[in-house]
């Protein structure tokens, strides 16, 4: 039997260790190899010929190039300078419409920026479009209400969330910014069809009886970046919480990541392996009312440099 001591030592050296060897796993990356994992990982699925990409490869693949062209012809035209994207999306949508995938909004958004290179090769100047002005709104308007009003709740009336407000809240979250136009989320959306009130707000007992969950996973394969997949899926996490908010609904935003059995959840909702669940929201009516005066102040949360 080991003394108890002896183990909370041997831990907390185990642990040292732990940070030391990822310290050095990153130094080694970027001072040796001059490269990251994350980089390595990109690069190889860049590489890849356009016939091998999946569909959801392909389309981000479409979107980062045509961010890229989107940002080239709003500068003046020099000599160099944004020549190899327009042909890296022209090659991509070429392979998308050979497949016979669907013409979808950012499709065309894609054809549209290959329009405006056109226009930038032949005048050279920056392809600008008319500002469509958003109206103003007041500090008292409904949109500044949403922004205040959003609250988390555990708790749900047994009220089932129709349908087509679930569509509204996805098809408004799909709006969320997102690194580089990737737009690489996939959200898994369950019903629960037995709601039952439970006064249990442990994580398991949460996902048993909250009436609608979305697992929010995000797709690693292009991402250079090590915190960006991360970013984008906090993002839509709360437009997803917006969304709901303004339609009446309430829920919770929970943590997934390195607390969740990524192969277990892979496994029940076919998950593909190149996809990681970061976080998932919880929503349905609420059954209570958290308060908000739990926020810090704006002379709290700023510092003006």
């Amino acid at each position: 039997m080991i003394p108890k001591p002896l183990k909370r030592l041997a831990r907390r050296w185990l642990l040292r260790f732990c940070v030391w060897m990822n310290d050095f796993s990153r130094w080694v990356q970027r001072r040796v190899l001059e490269t990251t994992l994350e980089k390595e990982r990109c690069e190889s699925n860049l590489n890849l010929p356009l016939e091998e990409m999946d569909q959801d490869l392909l389309g981000i693949y479409i979107r980062w190039n045509g961010h890229h062209v989107e940002k080239t012809v709003r500068y003046e035209k020099t000599e160099g300078r944004g020549f190899s994207k327009p042909q890296l999306l022209r090659e991509a949508l070429t392979e998308w419409h050979r497949r016979k995938y669907p013409k979808t909004r950012w499709v065309e958004w894609a054809e549209d920026n290959l329009e405006d290179f056109r226009r930038w090769q032949e005048t050279g100047k920056p392809q600008l479009h008319p500002v469509e002005r958003l109206p103003t709104y007041a500090p008292e308007s409904p949109v500044m209400e949403v922004l205040r009003n959003r609250v988390s709740t555990r708790y749900w009336t047994d009220a089932p969330v129709e349908d087509e407000k679930i569509r509204t809240i996805i098809e408004t979250a799909g709006y969320a910014p997102t690194c580089c136009n990737r737009q690489t989320w996939k959200l898994y959306v369950r019903k629960n069809e037995n709601v039952r009130e439970s006064n249990k707000v442990a994580n398991q007992a949460l996902r048993e009886k909250a009436p609608v969950i979305a697992y929010i996973t995000i797709d690693h394969r292009l991402y250079p970046e090590h915190f960006a997949p991360a970013e984008d899926a906090g993002i839509i996490g709360l437009q997803l919480s917006l969304a709901a908010t303004s339609l009446g609904l309430a829920g919770c935003l929970m943590y997934g990541a390195e607390n969740w059995d990524q192969d277990t959840f892979r496994r029940e909702y076919n998950v593909p392996s190149y996809r990681f669940m970061y976080l998932m929201y919880l929503f349905g009516y609420p059954a209570e009312r958290t308060l908000t005066n739990k926020r810090v102040h704006g002379e709290e949360l700023a510092i003006f440099i």
